[in-house]
């Protein structure tokens, strides 16, 4: 398979430390709602890849439109390549790949996912058309982003946490979905850390939910 080029065609950052970019490809490509992208960098220790999650597609004329919201660490390799990408900046993706994406069923959905990792959260929440909840946590009100693409999801609602704030209109602390009545036959799609999401499928599937799918960082 060779390898998808494209262009930078937007940046910004969204919050102090999440980056989003826009590309567009030379040649169509096909993505499906929670997949990710898989970066070729090369920097003066070598070449190297980093996967990063789509939140959103869109082709036209042959190009793909791919926009990637990444939360960038002080001192991560693929973040140093990321921050220094500017507007017509050529990048190379080795190949579209993951199978985090929602099930083709009636059943009703809820997202869980914290920071950055709710990326392919929404991408899968946007093309879902099922009865659908999200959970989305940040530590303050500051680190907050996308909430007016959360609003614009059609039939999505939604709870917003905010671990080391008080503000009306949010919820305080951790994400809480202990007390929730959700319909026996959800499907529950997790995108965290991977200790964390072990400990959500553990109270999960004592409470007698089955349908669980889950990307692990």
């Amino acid at each position: 398979m060779e390898d998808i080029h494209a262009k930078v065609i937007n940046r910004q950052m969204l919050t102090e430390n999440v980056m989003e970019f826009t590309i567009e490809t030379y040649t169509e490509v096909k993505v499906i709602p929670g997949q990710r992208a898989l970066f070729i960098f090369e920097d003066e220790q070598g070449q190297f890849q980093r996967s990063y999650s789509i939140v959103y597609d869109d082709t036209d004329n042959e190009k793909t439109i791919l926009v990637f919201a990444i939360k960038l660490s002080e001192h991560g390799r693929g973040s140093a390549m990321i921050r220094k990408l500017s507007i017509w900046s050529l990048v190379n993706i080795q190949w579209i790949f993951g199978n985090f994406f929602v099930q083709n069923t009636p059943l009703p959905k809820v997202f869980i996912g914290i920071w950055s990792w709710i990326v392919p959260l929404l991408a899968m929440a946007k093309d879902c058309i099922t009865e659908k909840q999200l959970f989305f946590s940040v530590a303050y009100k500051k680190d907050l982003f996308y909430e007016n693409k959360i609003k614009k999801i059609l039939g999505l609602s939604y709870k917003i946490y905010l671990n080391k704030e008080n503000i009306p209109g949010y919820q305080l602390w951790e994400i809480d979905f202990i007390q929730e009545h959700f319909n026996p036959n959800t499907e529950f799609y997790l995108s965290w850390e991977s200790d964390i999401i072990d400990t959500i499928i553990k109270k999960l599937k004592k409470l007698g939910f089955k349908r669980i799918y889950e990307e692990k960082f």
